[in-house]
């Protein structure tokens, strides 16, 4: 019984601890996301140029549609977890190449979601997603990897550490390309606003 009430105890401590972090980085990232500087249509397009350009050699049907419905995911699920939609975006180019069914070892996905270490969380948080086959859809695995990435943001000094974090490797060249097609999508919105 005592162990019962001192885990009911944790878990409302935890459960306090989490939701005041996510408050205090609200705060913080909702200054500091340069994807929303330009508008929902604009990142929009500029998110989505930049996945149909990553489906290129796959030969997807489709592609220009599919990206923008994949972008339009991406916009949503980050104006809900307060992380840059070009960074999600840029996931998305170099992890699964946009391709919604892609399966490497435990990850699956557009987001390349690791379900070995995160279905059990998954399935709790998002009480939609039960099994593998309901994270390959697109909304579900982007609304699932946002919210993974804007955790290891919360818990990360700056963007590159996080994405350490998120794929779960000290891997810089990954790191750097996704960093290099954020930095093309941040050109873009640039020479928009001109």
């Amino acid at each position: 019984m005592r162990n019962g009430i001192w885990g009911a105890a944790l878990c409302a401590i935890l459960s306090a601890a989490i939701f005041l972090a996510g408050v205090s980085a609200v705060k913080l990232y909702a200054q500091e996301i340069p994807g929303t500087s330009v508008g929902r249509k604009a990142a929009i397009g500029i998110m989505s140029r930049e996945i149909s350009a990553a489906m290129t050699p796959w030969k997807i049907k489709g592609p220009v549609r599919k990206a923008t419905e994949y972008s339009r995911h991406i916009w949503d699920a980050c104006e809900l977890y307060k992380v840059d939609p070009f960074l999600v975006a840029a996931l998305v180019c170099v992890e699964s190449e946009g391709r919604a069914d892609a399966v490497s070892h435990s990850r699956v996905g557009l987001m390349q979601v690791n379900v070995q270490e995160n279905m059990a969380w998954i399935t709790k948080h998002f009480p939609k997603i039960k099994t593998v086959d309901d994270l390959l859809k697109a909304r579900n695995n982007v609304m699932a990897g946002a919210f993974a990435l804007s955790a290891a943001m919360r818990s990360s000094e700056d963007v590159r550490t996080a994405l350490f974090k998120y794929l779960g490797t000290e891997d810089e060249r990954q790191v750097g390309k996704i960093l290099d097609v954020v930095g093309r999508m941040n050109t873009a919105a640039q020479a928009g606003r001109k």
